[in-house]
């Protein structure tokens, strides 16, 4: 029997968004009423750790929550799992599940962050290729993992003297192909990378550093295949290898692809909400339609800077407009001050990004990137000569610093040298750009 509900805040997504959205709506309203639907059958976990830490088995399921398991009833949350959202009708202001139930709000969060991009090309379909994006993804690893791990192709291990067994094949050379493909080595399978482009992490680093981090996995016995794509996967009811653009073909226990992420918006179809690639909201996260918020990955952002939306679709952004979002739902203001920023890790490497690559037209680099124990940062510069991205690999100082370059988005132009110089300091360069040259922003 269908039920229809009625409630002041309805947050759409199980998400770390919505988690955000919640804390932040009940620090300004104890009593409305909140209902949290999540597609998932678990509660609001973070999801940057499935990639290292929790396929590690460093991190627990446990560890990956949000909140405590009493947090939602002792904050009188409705949470709703393993139930998805499949029609809105923004004039009657309701939402109907798939269960067949009906709940009408004041205000709604789409937080339905975004899916995986599925390979096309024929046996992908193939059982044993896998995608991660969700706890469900992670223990299906898990498993391939042990399987391949008991059961897999035999190789030499990196000393030459220990068979051991296992083979993967990850497709994609960027944050979260290279991440897995560190992983996957480090629980000791044999790796194959394979990147359409000319060098790892193109959507957002430099060739410099690109070439850089492909000599780095090379070292770390990952075999990288750049320039490449897969053609098609074959095998006899899994896949058993993948056959390349370049004739070659790579045998491997299963594969797992990393091509990138679609928005999930669905729910805006038959409404008048303002979509295009991600959901439109402005500095406040507000849709086009009254009392209809979006974001988190699903959304894009206007960014007055550039007068054009972005979407921040990392771990950072999803806790900073969850968290905006519910402050406005609940009738406080509060203004977004963020810029894009990202971390990762890949062995011994610390990654972490400020700002928006794909406004870069050049790069200024500083340090070597062929260390032993690399120390850089490359600056994205636009082509007004401002620093658009600052990426820093195993530069564990002056975060709040190089933030502030890309927040002001600092004048480079007269800069270029001290940039480069291991001994200057970025805050005083803030403090005192060189005369006649303007050193921040506008």
């Amino acid at each position: 029997m269908s039920h229809h509900q009625h409630v002041k805040y309805l947050l759409i997504g199980g998400g770390l968004t919505s988690s955000s959205a919640a804390h932040a709506i009940r620090s300004h309203d104890r009593e409305g009423a909140i209902q949290l639907i999540g597609q998932e059958p678990t509660r609001p976990y973070h999801r940057a750790p499935l990639s290292r830490a929790f396929l590690r088995g460093s991190v627990s399921r446990e560890k990956l929550f949000t909140d405590y398991v009493d947090w939602f009833r002792e904050n009188r949350i409705d949470l709703h799992t393993g139930v998805r959202a499949v029609q809105l009708d923004a004039r009657r202001k309701c939402v109907s599940l798939d269960n067949g139930d009906e709940i009408s709000f004041e205000k709604l969060l789409i937080a339905t962050g975004a899916s995986p991009k599925h390979l096309s090309l024929p046996g992908s379909s193939l059982a044993n290729v896998h995608y991660l994006r969700n706890l469900g993804d992670g223990d299906r690893l898990h498993h391939a993992i042990e399987q391949a791990r008991k059961e897999g192709r035999p190789f030499q291990s990196s000393s030459g003297s220990i068979a051991s067994r296992g083979a993967v094949t990850v497709i994609g050379g960027g944050l979260l192909g290279v991440e897995l493909a560190a992983t996957l080595t480090g629980l000791g399978l044999a790796v194959h990378l394979v990147v359409a482009g000319p060098y790892l992490w193109k959507k957002f680093a430099g060739e410099s550093v690109g070439k850089f981090l492909t000599r780095y996995l090379e070292q770390h016995h990952i075999k990288v295949i750049l320039n490449t794509e897969a053609k098609s996967l074959e095998g006899d009811g899994r896949v058993q290898r993948v056959v390349l653009s370049d004739g070659r073909i790579i045998p491997c226990d299963f594969v797992v692809a990393a091509i990138g992420v679609l928005p999930n918006k669905d729910l805006l179809r038959g409404t008048p909400i303002s979509g295009e690639r991600a959901i439109l909201v402005d500095e406040h996260c507000r849709t086009s339609v009254p009392d209809i918020y979006a974001a988190g990955d699903c959304a894009a952002m206007f960014d007055r800077l550039s007068g054009k939306h972005r979407q921040l679709d990392q771990w950072d952004s999803a806790i900073a407009t969850g968290t905006l979002a519910g402050h406005h739902m609940a009738g406080a203001k509060m203004i977004f001050k963020g810029i894009s920023h990202f971390t990762s890790e890949v062995f011994d490497l610390r990654l972490s990004v400020w700002g928006e690559a794909r406004h870069v037209d050049h790069h200024i680099l500083r340090g070597l990137p062929t260390s032993e124990t690399p120390d850089l940062i490359e600056f994205g510069v636009a082509a007004d000569g401002r620093i658009a991205q600052v990426l820093a690999l195993n530069h564990g100082t002056q975060d709040e610093t190089l933030q502030e370059l890309v927040r002001q988005r600092f004048n480079v132009i007269g800069n270029e040298d001290q940039l480069r110089d291991p001994q200057m300091k970025f805050d005083a360069l803030l403090q005192s750009p060189p005369s006649g040259t303007p050193g921040g922003g506008d």
